[in-house]
């Protein structure tokens, strides 16, 4: 029988490592909401993927992302990066996450559920402003092929040169076209959230820049951004739903990027544009050589939690001895 002082130090070991697991490593705990809409299925977004944050015993919600190829998927350029620690840089530096502390999940109408991927790595437009949001673009490269299926698809992204491009987002604006925002409800590590869906109408740009002004919300750059509005209906894409997709007529044309609050009506909700996003793939991204990559899901990280293993694993040996004699 074992003696009831090592039964004690195993449990108290095996619970301090559990509760050292479970700790976000980033510390964000970003919800994510459609305000307004209603439960998709994954068959009609199949191009929907989750970009996650891992922990030593699951992963958790960010971001939306959008897949493109069997390797590389866009998302916001917010959620691959954080404010540099180092401030004498100043306020407008960035760094880019480390993709070992994240994962992407797709093929399910549940975050939390579905086909988990590792990252190669994250890339971030060159042009992207941490401040105003400009150019507000991410890719993400994986570490293994997206299997499609059915509930796995490549997006439509927008073809053509800018000029055309601008033209057509002009003519969805001008016909008033309904276009679909998707994302994911609340998640914590304990609930499944069904994908929701919620339909918006795009607005001028000048129309736009003026409500922000009015506001002192900030500025959009017609160039690399477009945004929605609804004057008085409460439906919007909200946090977390950054990265994920805005569809219309058949094609991905924004990327979820910011607005002051969500759903409050006359409030313009800004996107990134995915035809500026999908040259970057094709001009930048694609040529950029990708490195090695761990095959191991989570990896066990921190001076505390190395200690704690290596005195359960000397604990079962002795144990082990112990009870051999």
């Amino acid at each position: 029988m074992i003696h009831p002082v090592y039964q004690l130090f195993f449990i108290l070991t095996n619970s301090l490592f559990c509760m050292a697991a479970i700790r976000d490593p980033t510390k964000r705990h970003i919800k994510a909401r459609i305000v307004g809409g209603y439960d998709t299925s994954i068959m009609n977004v199949p191009y929907l993927a989750s970009l996650q944050v891992k922990t030593q015993q699951y992963a958790m919600h960010i971001c939306g992302a959008v897949i493109v190829t069997k390797i590389y998927l866009l998302t916001a350029g917010h959620c691959v990066t954080e404010l540099s620690d180092d401030k004498t840089k100043g306020s407008e530096k960035y760094t880019v996450l480390l993709p070992q502390d994240y994962a992407v999940k797709y093929g399910s109408s549940y975050a939390e559920k579905g086909d988990l991927l590792m990252i190669k790595k994250f890339f971030v437009h060159p042009n992207y402003n941490f401040v105003e949001l400009f150019n507000d673009i991410g890719a993400i490269a994986v570490a293994k092929d997206i299997v499609f299926s059915k509930s796995a698809q490549p997006a439509k992204l927008p073809k053509g040169n800018f000029t055309e491009t601008s033209a057509q987002l002009e003519k969805f604006t001008e016909s008033r076209v309904e276009c679909k925002a998707y994302g994911w409800g609340v998640t914590t590590a304990r609930t499944y959230s069904n994908v929701k869906v919620v339909a918006l109408h795009l607005v001028k740009t000048d129309v736009c820049q003026k409500i922000l002004a009015e506001k002192k919300m900030g500025r959009v750059d017609n160039e690399t951004q477009f945004c929605t509005l609804e004057e008085k209906a409460k439906k919007d894409a909200c946090q977390g739903d950054s990265g994920g997709p805005l569809y219309c007529n058949g094609v991905i044309w924004g990327l979820v990027s910011w607005g002051q609050g969500c759903a409050r009506p006359g409030h313009p909700g800004i996107f990134a544009r995915a035809d500026v996003a999908r040259r970057w793939l094709e001009d930048v991204v694609f040529h950029i050589p990708l490195p090695g990559c761990s095959s191991k899901v989570f990896m066990i990280s921190g001076l505390k939690n190395i200690c704690i293993l290596i005195l359960n694993i000397y604990f079962i040996l002795f144990i082990t001895d112990y009870l051999s004699k």
